[in-house]
């Protein structure tokens, strides 16, 4: 019977040791690591909020990683419209330079050969990428949104704005769309034109056969205006002035039919004090007054890039006494273009200012996140991190009452039923 009972309390002393031992050394590990015990089961409340604001810093670091890439995307737009900006000021230097009568025919090719390469750049800063490769103003678009067709340059993007999410309920836009940008600049006439045809328009006024075109012309008296010969009706309009005042003249032309512009021109005769009539080869049409005659303002939508007719003073006997002059339509004219990239340079400079605006957000979202980052951390130290001072006094206790179980384990193992029957 003593030895059963003396090996039975023997396990079970062992056992407690073993748990004193193990709750020893667990303390032991908190108070070296200085972090609570991460088990569900050691505190299923803090547990829960410990995976509570896990999550919410995990959701954390994801938004901020979105507003590193959204910044660095703004960024490279600034830069890549900086460089429009510039370039655009550029061309605007140009148009005002051509509009220099006085300048020599080498002074014009100067110009045409920088107007030209800056048309690359801009080409090329219309396809910049980000540090990731993708296009900044495609839209959603992965492939270039700028190409060279037969009619110039064109955009091949779509019209979306690619966007990043910065917080549960944000949504920021990471760009400018190319269309936006390059295709939409608005105009005084109150129609938006695409910045590349503005370009290769004042590229067409530095080039045979606009270069020596002019929008306008007078002539002393008399003067014989030639529209340009096409096989098909289209719509002429132009400001017609003589002594009396100015109309404008609006009719269709085509080649072997003037009747409706003599008309036309005829019709406005009692306004003007100019009377019309048609030259002996039947193409152009003579106009007299008793003062200067002026065209201007020509328009012609057919005629694209090119001279629309020409303007010739004639003496008392009908021939041309000095060399006439090729006209232009108005929207290719000098004072057209310097005010065209005027509006292209406010154009850019609001787009620029609205990438501007778009990093400022992101950078305010950015600091919003950090400050939450900062209190989340903050909780999740409340939670993880070990109360020192409790767990060492538990220690002591632990360690207090191992010495004490000891201590009585080798007293009481020590007696045999001798010692009590003594």
């Amino acid at each position: 019977m003593t030895s059963i009972g003396n090996a039975l309390f023997g396990k079970i002393s062992m056992e407690n040791f073993n748990r004193l031992g193990g709750e020893i050394a667990e303390l032991q590990s908190r108070i070296s690591s200085g972090k609570n015990d991460p088990r569900p089961s050691a505190d299923p409340m803090r547990a829960a909020k410990l995976s509570a604001v896990t999550e919410q810093r995990g959701a954390i670091a994801r938004f901020s990683d979105n507003v590193a890439l959204a910044s660095d995307r703004l960024a490279q737009a600034d830069i890549a419209m900086g460089g429009v900006a510039d370039i655009i000021r550029s061309f605007q230097q140009i148009a005002i330079q051509a509009a220099n009568d006085t300048l020599t025919a080498e002074g014009y090719a100067g110009l045409r050969a920088e107007a030209v390469a800056l048309r690359t750049a801009l080409m090329t800063s219309a396809n910049s990428t980000d540090t990731m490769g993708l296009p900044l103003f495609a839209g959603f678009g992965s492939a270039e949104p700028f190409v060279e067709t037969p009619d110039g340059i064109a955009y091949r993007g779509d019209g979306g704005r690619p966007t990043l999410r910065l917080t549960e309920t944000a949504m920021l836009p990471t760009g400018l769309n190319g269309a936006d940008v390059f295709m939409s600049v608005p105009t005084d006439t109150g129609n938006a034109r695409s910045l590349f045809a503005m370009v290769d328009d004042l590229i067409a006024t530095l080039t045979l056969p606009l270069l020596p075109s002019r929008p306008h012309h007078t002539v002393d008296q008399r003067g014989l205006f030639t529209p340009a010969a096409t096989r098909d009706p289209v719509t002429l309009s132009f400001d017609l002035t003589g002594p009396l005042g100015t109309v404008r003249i609006e009719a269709e032309v085509m080649k072997g039919a003037p009747e409706a512009m003599l008309s036309a021109l005829n019709a406005a005769a009692p306004q003007t004090g100019i009377t019309a009539r048609l030259s002996p080869d039947g193409q152009g049409f003579i106009l007299d007054s008793a003062g200067d005659i002026r065209i201007s303002g020509i328009a012609q939508p057919q005629a694209g890039r090119n001279p629309v007719g020409t303007f010739v003073s004639l003496d008392t006997d009908y021939l041309p006494n000095r060399t006439g002059v090729s006209l232009r339509p108005e929207a290719l004219s000098s004072s057209r273009m310097v005010g065209a990239f005027g509006d292209a340079v406010a154009h850019v400079a609001a787009q620029r200012a609205e990438v501007g605006a778009l990093a400022r957000l992101a950078e305010d979202h950015g600091k919003v996140l950090a400050d939450r980052k900062l209190r989340i951390d903050q909780a999740i130290a409340g939670l993880e991190d070990l109360d020192v001072a409790a767990a060492i006094t538990r220690l002591q206790q632990a360690l207090l009452t191992e010495q004490a179980a000891q201590q009585s384990f080798v007293k009481i193992n020590g007696t045999s039923l001798f010692d009590y029957l003594r």
